[in-house]
């Protein structure tokens, strides 16, 4: 008897985590859907994930359906430390230890370790054999992020990890799901076009810019420029010509 496997999936609103919701419902699982708030910046997101999850939910066509979602809010245990981050990000202190601007520690770590949390106890309650948590991870280019491109938690070797702890769970198998660890962004954009994402809806920016009620991208930060390369490689050179209602 084919197990019954619940997918659970963090998603941001950006397009990584948009197409990969796609692909699972695309292959006919149940998805569970987490957002985390944990403080940063880019609020711009939330309106996006907003949009996507009405869209999966009421409009997209699939074999898989979403079966719930929940927003967690961690900004009471993230904001001074997240504060601090930023403070060490501008006055360059962070440029003496790494060279990744955006980075955000342990951050995929702790999203999977949750939603493994949230997904044990979803696939007990409705009597799941299995849980995937989604990871959305994906190859960096050198042209956008420089010659230290790969964050520590978006590797290979960082998905293997803990995925051989997940393992360790004797109540409730889980796995994590990948389908992204080795491909670079371009590979996305085509799988998103092909599943029927509607990319014009998510989010990539760092820095949004807000102009008479709407929200742009910046078209110049790191998640931007490796966007706009991705697009042209995939043929989709107005990747980058987007917006979001501020309202």
């Amino acid at each position: 008897m084919k197990e019954k496997t619940l997918r659970i999936i963090s998603m941001s609103g950006g397009l990584d985590s948009a197409t990969m919701v796609a692909d699972a419902l695309t292959n006919g699982f149940d998805v569970y859907v987490l957002n985390f708030n944990y403080g940063q910046k880019n609020v711009v997101e939330r309106k996006a994930f907003e949009y996507l999850l009405d869209f999966y939910k009421n409009k997209y066509r699939a074999p898989g359906k979403i079966i719930g979602s929940k927003e967690l809010d961690l900004t009471g245990l993230f904001d001074e430390f997240l504060s601090l981050w930023q403070d060490m990000r501008d006055d360059g202190k962070m440029k003496e230890v790494s060279d990744h601007t955006y980075y955000t520690p342990s951050r995929n770590l702790l999203f999977t370790v949750i939603s493994a949390v949230v997904g044990e106890i979803i696939a007990i309650n409705n009597n799941y054999d299995k849980v995937e948590v989604g990871l959305g991870i994906h190859l960096h280019s050198e042209e956008a992020y420089g010659e230290h491109k790969n964050y520590w938690d978006i590797t290979s070797d960082f998905a293997k990890a803990i995925g051989k702890v997940l393992h360790l769970n004797d109540v409730v198998k889980i796995d994590v799901s990948t389908p992204f660890v080795s491909q670079e962004k371009k590979d996305i954009v085509n799988d998103a076009i092909k599943l029927g994402v509607p990319w014009v809806r998510t989010w990539t920016c760092y820095n949004p810019q807000e102009e008479d009620g709407v929200y742009h991208p910046c078209l110049e930060c790191e998640a931007c420029v490796e966007r706009q390369l991705a697009g042209d490689r995939a043929g989709v050179p107005d990747i980058n010509s987007y917006e979001i209602p501020a309202d």
